[in-house]
């Protein structure tokens, strides 16, 4: 299949998803998909065909709306997935649900916990766990995840760790939906800020990550190089033949 596997195009498709999927009860994996991602993607193909069997895989930033739009002729709505993943945390409130998060240092983690509750009141962080586990505590980490049977399981690892996990582990967490999302919590946290909105409604937020967090953002920028070139000259690559 042409394209970087972006099956959700409009927020009022996810949101409906979301919805359908918190009545049910029906497991779902959310990928929101980086320029990071999609160079991993054209690398492995494990990994590739990971993301191109999530249930819900959306543009997290304008580099995959360029890249899905030019190579598959489709173009997505950009989704960030802090606000996907906010606003599933607004109507896991809206019905009183419960929520598990998964990810980051222990302060962090727990600070995120405590600021949810208390933005959200209705819903109920059911658990936390940091994200720091060796491959020996997963099984105990995915028991207590289930026996809370939570609406929503919000993963904070990085990628590709936290997609994995969640793949591996989607029918064990009886969760309704499960999703990837970076690193949010250290904004929840209030350990980082996000950008401002100026930067967020022109496409820029990229800018401000890059001046807020310069060492960190350096560091990324072979591959997003990459992921253009790969775009323009490769893109057979991300189909995972």
């Amino acid at each position: 299949m042409k394209g970087l596997g972006v099956n959700y195009y409009s927020w009022e498709s996810a949101r409906e998803a979301l919805r359908v999927h918190f009545a049910s009860f029906v497991p779902l994996h959310v990928i929101t998909l980086t320029p990071e991602m999609c160079v991993r993607m054209a690398d492995d193909p494990d990994f590739n065909r990971l993301v191109r069997n999530a249930g819900m895989v959306i543009a997290d930033g304008i580099g995959v709306v360029w890249g899905e739009t030019r190579i598959s002729h489709r173009k997505p709505k950009k989704i960030p997935g802090i606000e996907l993943a906010s606003w599933a945390l607004e109507e896991v409130d809206r019905i009183a649900g419960r929520v598990y998060l998964v990810g980051s240092k222990p302060e962090v983690v727990k600070k995120a916990a405590v600021n949810i509750e208390g933005d959200f009141p209705r819903l109920k962080v059911a658990g936390f766990h940091y994200g720091y586990f060796s491959p020996d505590e997963e099984e105990s980490i995915v028991k207590e995840i289930s026996e809370k049977n939570p609406h929503l399981v919000l993963v904070g690892m990085g990628s590709p760790r936290q997609e994995r996990f969640i793949a591996e582990n989607l029918s064990s967490l009886k969760c309704a939906v499960a999703m990837g999302v970076g690193g949010s919590f250290d904004v929840w946290s209030g350990s980082i800020r996000r950008a401002p909105s100026c930067f967020r409604t022109t496409h820029t937020e990229w800018l401000y990550r890059i001046f807020s967090q310069p060492r960190e953002r350096i560091k990324r920028i072979p591959s997003l190089w990459r992921f253009v070139v790969t775009v323009i000259k490769s893109p057979e690559k991300f189909d995972g033949n």
